[in-house]
């Protein structure tokens, strides 16, 4: 995580359910705990998207993680050559409930 993250750049982190971090040091802290809790933490990234926009790489998609998911986004730059992690935001999937219509206004759209 250490070689992932910006060094120089301003970076943040917000976990499911958490308040965001907001300094290096608070994000690798809180990968070391997610990662060090004297369980086997397998994480796995399937993007649903990714893109360069403006010197800024957007990568969209779900972290699946035991047998639940997370959605996330993952934004990098460009730091000493190599493309680091600036920003990422992880939330719930909250499955549509069948026979839900998303074109009937059911829903609140921002």
């Amino acid at each position: 995580m250490q070689r992932l993250w910006a060094v120089r750049l301003a970076v943040s982190c917000i976990h499911p359910g958490a308040v965001p971090l907001l300094s290096r040091t608070d994000v690798l802290d809180s990968w070391r705990q997610i990662f060090g809790n004297g369980q086997r933490t397998d994480i796995s990234f399937l993007p649903q998207q990714m893109a360069v926009v403006g010197g800024i790489g957007i990568a969209c998609g779900l972290e699946l993680i035991g047998n639940g998911q997370i959605a996330c986004t993952n934004l990098f730059a460009e730091e000493d050559g190599e493309w680091r992690m600036f920003h990422h935001q992880g939330g719930p999937v909250i499955l549509r409930q069948p026979g839900r219509s998303t074109e009937s206004g059911n829903i609140t759209r921002h």
